[in-house]
This record gives C-alpha cells, structure tokens and sequence, in this order.
C-alpha cells in the first residue's frame, strides 16, 4: 500500500519499509528524456535526471558549491548544470567538473520499475 504525498511521491506503508532496500517512488512522466526532478523526501533533497537517452540518474539536490536547490537544473553533455551558479556535476557519478563547485555531490541507485521511479534511501 502507498500513500501519496503533496509533492507527488508515494511513501512505502510500514510492512513495506522492512524489506532490504527503501525505496522512494516516482512516476516516469515526472523525468522526461533530457530533463531533471528535485523531490524533497524526509528532510532530503534528491535530483532525479533521465539523459536523452532514457537511463536514469539520481544525485543529491543540492549543490556543494553554496548550497541551493537543483531544482531547475539543466542536463548537458552527461553533466547536470546548477541553475544558480552553473557548477557542473558528473550525471553519473556526481563528480564536480566545473567551478565554482570543487566538492562533489553524492549519486545514489535509481531504477524503473512497474511504471514507477524508485530512489534508493538506504544505500
């Protein structure tokens, strides 16, 4: 069973929280190809991104560098782009690759399935 949340998100009910792996669901239409989602879950900030090929990503939401919200971050050439001070971070691996970020930002296990897009809290 799952709950809906104000921003869209479907919680886990309880029985489902003991299993190895929490995830956090999102719906596809949410993250077209070529685009980006912030979703806050728990006090956590998360981007999720599909490349224009279809493969998801998943990094922190917030950039290392001052640290604001991605949210309307961009995707380009494999990189996300911070909308406020354009710091790049790698899509894959959240490496930083463009000032004035140094520091990266955390990635964390996405996947699809059953017309869902779940995040992986607990790794």
């Amino acid at each position: 069973m799952l709950a809906q949340t104000s921003i869209g998100l479907r919680l886990p009910a309880l029985s489902v929280i003991t299993e190895p792996m929490a995830f956090t669901p999102v719906t596809p239409s949410d993250v077209a190809p070529g685009t980006t989602r912030f979703v806050q879950h728990e006090g956590a900030a998360f981007l999720i991104a599909r490349d224009g090929d279809g493969s998801l990503f998943a990094l922190d939401g917030l950039c290392s560098h001052a640290l604001l919200p991605l949210a309307g971050a961009r995707l380009r050439r494999g990189h996300v782009i911070c909308p406020h001070h354009g710091a790049r971070f790698d899509i894959t691996t959240g490496a930083a690759k463009g000032p004035p970020a140094y520091c990266g930002i955390r990635s964390w296990p996405v996947r699809e399935t059953d017309g869902m897009i779940e995040l992986d809290v607990s790794a």
